[in-house]
């Protein structure tokens, strides 16, 4: 199920990239994380703004089904990235992680690719259960 790989890349995310985290939802809203409150079986909440605002400290209500698309605004080095996916979605799947550019203030997004959320689906991983 989509809803529990987003919940476990979440939940066991490192610290320092969800300090720069922005989510995007599927209707094109981008909510710049402030911080994550709760991350539950289909739910995310967090508190932070939407994009392009000052309205800093809004609490949000995210349907992790609605969820399209997760960005680390100031992206780790590469072989961090690797190394962190390979604990977080072990074994890591192919595709997790595309690169914007090489340039050191590039965005990375990391988007499932159809095939990872395949691998994910046949591996079982649910940790929804431990965030609550």
């Amino acid at each position: 199920m989509i809803e529990s790989t987003w919940a476990n890349l979440l939940a066991n995310m490192p610290g320092e990239w969800r300090d720069t985290l922005v989510v995007k939802t599927m209707t094109g809203t981008e909510i710049s994380v402030q911080s994550i409150v709760r991350i539950d079986s289909n739910l995310l909440v967090i508190r932070g703004r939407v994009a392009g605002t000052t309205d800093q400290g809004q609490l949000y209500f995210v349907p992790l089904e609605r969820l399209e698309t997760v960005c680390i605004q100031r992206p780790p080095k590469e072989d961090e990235v690797q190394k962190s996916l390979a604990s977080i979605l072990s074994p890591a799947p192919v595709g997790v992680v595309s690169k914007t550019s090489d340039s050191p203030r590039a965005t990375t997004v990391m988007k499932l690719s159809p095939e990872a959320m395949e691998k994910l689906k046949s591996l079982g991983i649910n940790k929804s259960s431990e965030t609550q």
